[in-house]
């Protein structure tokens, strides 16, 4: 995602010659070293997850193989969870948060990648990115390949979307995917679906 934690596992920008830098082991060693400092405050009843990068999609940056290994060095450490993202907020075709996600082959775009954290890991995965249809969490879900679906601009334009779904009516989110909610926090405008406004205004 381009934020401190995730450049440490991405080579593109951790070129640290020391203990924290080089092997994705040394890339990795401040999660671990996060990970266990709040462990040790908040006991091992309460549940620790993380978000992270299947892969940065950039020349250079976090490949696949590299975050299955670290997937695998965090859930042997204790670790409860784990949401699977991608790409770097710099990007625009492969961004975290992709734009016109118009149809549901375009849904779940790191589902792909998901498939090799389940192969690796038995702690739950958590998957985001473009998931706008019921139907396509759904099958997600009861087809095992992840435990939770997680999403955040859909709630951005709709905040009751999952109380729509669990009355029955599981048409698709209205969320445009046109990112336009983050032009508005951007200008400091807060954070909110301008494309529904615009909308209402009309």
């Amino acid at each position: 995602m381009a934020y401190l934690l995730s450049q440490f596992l991405s080579p593109a920008f951790n070129r640290r010659r020391d203990e924290y830098g080089g092997s994705v082991v040394n890339r990795a060693r401040i999660h671990l070293e996060v990970y266990r400092a709040i462990r040790e405050v908040v006991g091992e009843d309460y549940p620790i997850l993380i978000k992270m990068n299947c892969r940065d999609f950039e020349e250079n940056g976090l490949s696949l193989d590299d975050s299955v290994q670290v997937a695998g060095l965090l859930a042997d450490a204790g670790l409860d969870a784990i949401e699977v993202s991608g790409g770097l907020l710099t990007a625009d075709a492969l961004s975290p948060s992709r734009p016109g996600i118009h149809s549901q082959e375009k849904e779940a775009y790191f589902k792909e990648e998901l498939r090799a954290f389940r192969k690796a890991v038995s702690i739950p995965l958590i998957l985001v990115g473009g998931i706008r249809s019921f139907e396509v969490a759904e099958r997600l879900v009861d087809g095992g390949m992840a435990d939770y679906i997680s999403m955040s601009r859909p709630f951005i334009r709709e905040p009751a979307l999952i109380n729509r779904w669990k009355a029955g009516d599981h048409r698709k989110a209205e969320c445009k995917s046109d990112n336009l909610c983050f032009k508005t926090g951007l200008d400091g405008q807060g954070i909110y679906c301008l494309s529904r406004e615009r909308e209402k205004a009309k």
